[in-house]
């Protein structure tokens, strides 16, 4: 899968870049002028990627995402806080009936949400500092570098 996105920093070896969210619309005609699940607002989203092009800050680029590493994210992102939310859910579900409690749907509520909570908070803490597996493949426009007045 490739896209383009804009270079915001760079440090040695990756770069920060920035890009419009991908969304199922696609290519619909319709989808300037549609409000379905809120897409009137602008989405971007940021991401660190392998550098080996060289590129700057300002600059156009086209990054490269392996299929593989795509479905593994998606399997991380959404699959992984289902599991919490079924396992706390269930798991406590059963606790409170072996427990004879009051309301063992609302306990079970309350685990499963806070299960799939706490999995997304291991999620950012634990993938935080690991690269995307995306890099970039070219550069399609340099940053115009513009004078400051003065220098």
């Amino acid at each position: 899968m490739e896209q383009a996105v804009l270079v915001v920093d760079v440090k040695p070896g990756e770069a920060l870049v920035r890009g419009r969210r991908a969304t199922a619309c696609g290519n619909c005609a319709g989808k300037s002028s549609c409000s379905t699940l809120g897409s009137w607002f602008e989405r971007f989203a940021e991401m660190r990627v392998a550098n080996r092009m060289g590129a700057k800050i300002g600059d156009e680029v086209v990054i490269e995402v392996d299929d593989a590493e795509f479905l593994r994210a998606a399997l991380r992102l959404y699959g992984a806080p289902m599991l919490g939310f079924f396992i706390a859910g269930f798991s406590v579900r059963a606790v409170a009936l072996a427990m004879s409690a009051a309301e063992p749907e609302l306990w079970a509520a309350g685990a499963a949400l806070t299960g799939m909570a706490g999995v997304f908070l291991w999620l950012r803490r634990s993938h935080r500092d690991e690269m995307s597996g995306a890099r970039i493949v070219r550069i399609r426009a340099k940053a115009v570098d513009i004078p400051v007045h003065g220098e």
